[in-house]
């Protein structure tokens, strides 16, 4: 077996490993061209109280990370004694054996350039990503789970769960069992913008993925603090707020997102258009994304919509 001490920095030559092949980080069937452009790597104690504070604050159905990798066990295997959370799920791990690997895969230049220069609906390299490359981040997720068994360590990946899903939280409206940007947040990736995305050390456009392993892997410091919003010039400073011009839906407000609008223009305009315009079945937007202070990084100094 691996040695724990070892296990994170060997997490993090796997997933550069990975992103290395052409076969799995491309555009689309046929071609080479990368849909990812490096990628940031952070580490989370599944017993890091922010867990449970999700839980408590979006929802019941919001699973703690002994949670999802709870249903992530064989079905045939005996649990061993454990407690029962408000949602119904034995937890035989104790959260504090368990480590969340957090990732954040960047955009390309020519992506984010592309997609900088759109204003209503998204470019085409975009819409590839959005499709090619998020098939290419669960194909990550698949291969990682793989590694982690073969140096000896049981994993989950809980958006891989046949569980997963979206579910209605009485606070914030639509919500998913797990969210990938808040445990971004948690292993010290990023904070939070206006428009919802996360903005990190390579700005928020990018895409994140998460999977759970059974060991004690150091975590990864907050230089924010729990400051969800640390990074954003409009929390931060009362400046900024591009991202409610670049949004074509009017779906980011200064009151922040109104995410039923933004899955409308997502499900009833950028997918006919995607499998029109550019002949594959997707999506995508990113509007919000690009073009904006902290599209490429952590923003500084002052930002004003003109």
């Amino acid at each position: 077996m691996l040695g724990e001490k070892d296990l994170g920095g060997r997490v993090i030559e796997s997933i550069h490993a990975f992103l290395s092949k052409p076969a799995f980080n491309n555009m689309g069937p046929g071609t080479t061209v990368p849909a990812w452009d490096g990628v940031l790597v952070g580490f989370s104690s599944g017993a890091d109280r922010l867990y449970t504070f999700f839980k408590e604050h979006i929802g019941p159905f919001h699973w703690t990370p002994a949670e999802a990798f709870a249903l992530g066990l064989p079905p045939a295997e005996p649990l061993e004694t454990g407690t029962s959370t408000r949602a119904g799920i034995p937890v035989p791990v104790p959260p504090e054996d368990l480590t969340v690997i957090s990732w954040a895969l960047c955009q390309t230049e020519h992506t984010r350039i592309s997609n900088r220069a759109e204003t209503r609906l998204p470019s085409e390299p975009w819409a590839r990503a959005r499709i090619f490359g998020q098939a290419g981040n669960v194909a990550l997720h698949r291969a990682l789970l793989d590694s982690l068994e073969g140096w000896g360590y049981r994993a989950v990946a809980p958006n891989l769960l046949p569980q997963a899903g979206d579910r209605l939280s009485a606070t914030y409206g639509k919500a998913s069992t797990w969210s990938e940007r808040h445990a971004a947040f948690v292993s010290g990736l990023g904070t939070f913008g206006l428009a919802g995305g996360l903005i990190t050390e390579r700005g928020q456009a990018v895409r994140f993925g998460s999977v759970i392993v059974k060991a004690q892997i150091p975590a990864t410091s907050r230089p924010y603090g729990d400051d969800a919003f640390a990074y954003c010039l409009f929390h931060r400073e009362g400046t900024c707020g591009i991202c409610i011009d670049r949004c074509p839906t009017g779906s980011v407000s200064k009151e922040g997102r109104d995410k039923e609008a933004c899955s409308r223009h997502l499900d009833d305009v950028t997918a006919p258009y995607v499998d029109r315009q550019f002949g594959f079945a997707g999506y995508g937007c990113g509007l919000c994304q690009t073009g904006v202070p902290c599209e490429t990084g952590i923003p500084t100094g002052r930002a004003d919509r003109t």
